[in-house]
């Protein structure tokens, strides 16, 4: 396995991938050492690299570290919340083979530092490179030195007795040791980021508020800078440019299970990447300091005049729309209803269940100019009659198109375009009609054959650009009216009883809507997910008593399939029920499979003959 992994990296640095794919490759580091945490918290374990080869260095200001904070320009000295990131590997030789338990360290830069109550493995290998920091401090170097030594000093750590001749060359004779010069610090990131436990809404998505603010050596404000967050498939998360002030603001959305996302703020054409440790942070406010005089470069093409270049803007001959980000990257998120409120249901989830996904139009700075949703009926295990609507807490108006298809494609709604006030939407604009009406088959009970139903799309497009913290978390507060009963029923962490208690988590402390990624295969008709002998989902418990901090992809590791309606996994709601009519009629799938198979060959050999 270490071999693999090791050819892994070795090959992301050979064919210079970009930093985002390496950031996926990175976690995989835990497999070379048995002992490394794997789950570290704060901006200790962070990496950054910057793209002409120059360290990054990074401050922890959240108590995170330990020992006390040190000046950024003096890297040899480090001490406390401070360290300093290695730079990209296409400036670095070698890799370090110390590590500790605050490591900051990128594990494919040119030679590291490492301290703290650890202990270290020197080799005489002319690969390692050479360490040395103090308690809570990290110092990266990785330009044109020689890489020869295998060296590490720490605060209270051992190491293994080292050849003779360590810090020469093995090879090389009696030749005196080169010292390798020290990188020049390229920039420095300043980390405030808000650390805690969220609250536990039984929410498997977080957003997380994004605040960052760019400047320059003198510590001036840098505009125009861009900024993108990405996760470690490379899929964008956010994007945006600085503003006069150098602020950039927004939010990303990821599950909750997501433990890193890459952040790189390109100035002047030089590129810092940060590699952000998610976990127990709740939001992310960050200084990006440049230490380094900016080159004037070329003005990148630019069609649309709004800073983004075209290179980077979806929407190039657009100035109003910049970016487009798609939640989930992939893929579609289960919303699943229980309706019997305000008394407690039966827990089985699937009353009104949808499949869902958005996208948003960005501007350059960031704001949301348009909102779009994608919303299948798949599932109804009740006898009541819901609608379904968007409310969206904003101050402007907006043009709502709407369209609803079948799900064999033929069109129930042709696409129609209102205008819509700032009333409509924060009361609510329906998207489905009853769903006795948007759906033909159940799809909960033993049996069934997957048959999703309608499926609404919509598009709203804002009179005037709206703050992404505006429109809520996602997926925003959408809910279902109980025409029965007349109540609504929203997810829980968004309204509040008169005492202060959430309106929607019920006495036993269950929420009447959650959300889970994916297709997810919800319980059959009348299974309580919570009962351990009726429930699919044996670790849905666990989550829960851990207030969402352990078991986070419960979701994924179905325990008693008999128990869960097998939804397709497929996107398409059409290729599943296809799939899943092949599986049920399998023998006659299988008979006619041979038919045709031996139909084929007697076909063939009926030409070989007459051609003989």
């Amino acid at each position: 396995m270490k071999k693999i992994v090791l050819l892994l990296l070795v090959s992301s640095i050979v064919v210079d991938c970009s930093h985002k794919k390496k950031g996926a490759l990175w976690p995989l580091l835990f497999l070379l050492d048995t002992k490394t945490e794997t789950a570290k918290s704060g901006a200790g374990s962070e990496t950054a690299n910057a793209s002409n080869g120059g360290t990054v260095v990074i401050v922890d200001n959240t108590g995170s570290g330990s020992g006390s904070s040190s000046s950024p320009s003096t890297p040899s000295s480090n001490s406390g919340n401070t360290e300093t990131a290695q730079p990209s590997p296409s400036a670095g030789t070698g890799s370090s083979g110390a590590g500790s338990g605050n490591s900051g360290v990128s594990p494919d830069s040119g030679s590291g530092a490492s301290s703290g109550n650890s202990s270290s493995n020197n080799s005489p290998s002319p690969s390692s490179g050479s360490s040395a920091g103090g308690d809570g401090s990290e110092i990266g170097s990785g330009s044109s030195g020689s890489g020869d030594s295998g060296s590490s000093n720490g605060g209270d750590s051992q190491s293994t007795p080292t050849a003779p001749t360590s810090g020469v060359d093995s090879n090389a004779g009696t030749a005196p040791p080169t010292a390798s010069p020290t990188p020049e610090i390229t920039g420095v990131i300043t980390v405030n980021d808000q650390v805690g436990t969220p609250p536990f809404n039984y929410n498997t998505v977080q957003t997380i508020p994004l605040d960052l603010i760019v400047v320059d050596k003198q510590s001036k404000p840098i505009g125009g800078a861009t900024v993108i967050v990405s996760d470690n498939f490379g899929n964008i998360l956010f994007q945006g440019i600085s503003d006069n002030t150098g602020k950039v603001s927004g939010t990303i959305t990821v599950e909750t299970s997501v433990g890193q996302i890459t952040l790189e703020i390109t100035a002047g054409g030089e590129t810092i990447s940060n590699i952000i440790n998610l976990i127990n942070v709740i939001g992310i406010d960050r200084e990006i300091k440049y230490e380094i005089l900016l080159p004037s470069v070329a003005v990148p093409t630019d069609t649309d005049a709004d800073g983004i270049p075209d290179s980077l803007d979806v929407y190039p001959q657009d100035p109003t729309r910049a970016s487009l980000i798609r939640t989930p990257a992939e893929g579609v998120s289960t919303v699943a209803f229980e309706d019997q409120y305000p008394t407690a249901g039966d827990a089985d989830l699937n009353d009104y269940v949808v499949h869902i996904h958005n996208e948003v139009d960005l501007n350059a700075a960031g704001d949301v100019i348009r909102l779009r949703g994608t919303y299948q009926h798949v599932a109804r295990g009740a006898g009541y009659k819901h609608t379904f609507f968007l409310k969206l807490p904003v101050s402007v108006g907006a043009s709502f198109m709407r369209k609803v298809v079948r799900e064999d494609g033929k069109e129930i709604a042709a696409s129609s375009t209102k205008t819509i006030s700032v009333s409509d939407l924060n009361q609510g604009i329906q998207i489905h009609e009853e769903s006795n009406k948007t759906t033909s088959n159940p799809n909960v009970n033993p049996g069934g054959v997957f048959k999703p139903g309608h499926i609404a799309t919509i598009e709203i497009q804002f009179n005037s650009p709206v703050k992404k913290t505006a429109l809520g978390n996602y997926p925003y507060d959408i809910f279902i009216k109980v025409s029965n009963t007349g109540k609504e029923i929203h997810f829980p962490g968004l309204y509040k009883n008169a005492n202060g208690s959430d309106k929607y988590l019920d006495s036993n402390n269950f929420p009447w809507a959650i959300l889970v990624p994916g297709t997810w295969k919800y319980p059959y008709e009348g299974l309580d997910i919570r009962k351990d002998s009726q429930s699919g989902y044996g670790e849905f418990n666990l989550w829960v008593a851990s207030n969402g901090t352990s078991y986070k992809e419960w979701y994924k590791h179905v325990t008693n399939e008999a128990k869960v309606f097998p939804v397709p996994d497929e996107d398409s709601g059409l290729m599943g029920f296809l799939l899943l009519s092949v599986k049920k009629n399998a023998i006659l799938v299988a008979v006619l499979l041979m038919a045709a198979g031996a139909t084929a060959a007697f076909l063939f050999k009926r030409r070989a003959l007459s051609q003989a």
